[in-house]
């Protein structure tokens, strides 16, 4: 791709509050602008990029396309019951929007159990040439030991690449509420984790993450310039901040042009 021209200066003010960030340029595969982007944090619920797109591919490969809940699951997520039966696909939009742990861990065990899915995750990560760790499909923290870890940049490579592989799974990200529908029924008005995903003009894909141990966790691809995708990822902030930090990296992005 040719290079992407921005002005440096944009970004040369910045101030948040997230131990690391960065403005991947996904076309050029390059950094726009970046603090601490190779350190390695806790990822928290940015571990469930990595959940759908294993599920995707054990689905194509032969996998279940629909799920039923195990009658063993109990005090589910809001709308999760057992013995609803989804298909992958609404599940894992349910996942997304709404960052359910319950739901990633129903995938999990309906595509071979939690210790042979993560396995999986992980063999991809390799596959693919990321640093990333997981332990968990929900990226939840059991004690000190994070769900998942990696740097700012490899999860905007990893977004790039789910996205750009499966363009539809994050449509439903873009959106503060969401309808998606089990075998049996709709369930209307899910809210998105990220209720400020209205104030990026251009927004294809969102996710959020937090547990006390990361922090405040954000990545969106934004598509600002027809056809020139942009991530901004930030680890480490805080609940509340990490929506107003992405919200400064992008506002500098814009005027960077």
């Amino acid at each position: 791709a040719p290079p992407f021209f921005v002005r440096p200066d944009a970004f040369a003010d910045i101030q948040v509050t997230a131990k690391a960030y960065v403005v991947y340029d996904i076309v050029g595969g390059q950094v726009i602008a970046a603090h601490n982007e190779q350190k390695e944090l806790p990822l928290a619920s940015l571990t469930k990029i990595m959940t759908a797109y294993t599920s995707k591919l054990i689905s194509e490969e032969g996998g279940r396309a629909t799920i039923t809940i195990s009658p063993s699951y109990k005090n589910l997520d809001f709308g999760l019951q057992a013995q609803q039966s989804w298909k992958l696909s609404e599940l894992l939009k349910y996942m997304l929007v709404f960052s359910s742990n319950d739901a990633a861990d129903i995938i999990a065990d309906t595509f071979g159990g939690k210790e042979v899915f993560v396995a999986r995750m992980n063999a991809l990560a390799v596959e693919k040439g990321m640093q990333l760790f997981f332990t968990s499909p929900s990226g939840l923290d059991t004690g000190s030991i994070a769900g998942g870890k990696g740097s700012a940049v490899t999860v905007a490579r990893l977004l790039a690449l789910v996205r750009q592989t499966y363009p539809e799974l994050f449509d439903a990200t873009t959106h503060t509420r969401v309808t998606v529908r089990t075998q049996e029924r709709a369930l209307s008005g899910i809210p998105n984790t990220n209720q400020s995903i209205n104030q990026f003009f251009g927004a294809v894909a969102s996710k959020t993450g937090f547990t006390d141990n990361a922090g405040g966790n954000l990545a969106i691809i934004v598509d600002p310039t027809l056809g020139r995708p942009v991530c901004i990822v930030v680890l480490g902030s805080t609940r509340e901040d990490r929506f107003t930090d992405v919200y400064t990296l992008y506002q500098a992005l814009r005027k960077s042009y």
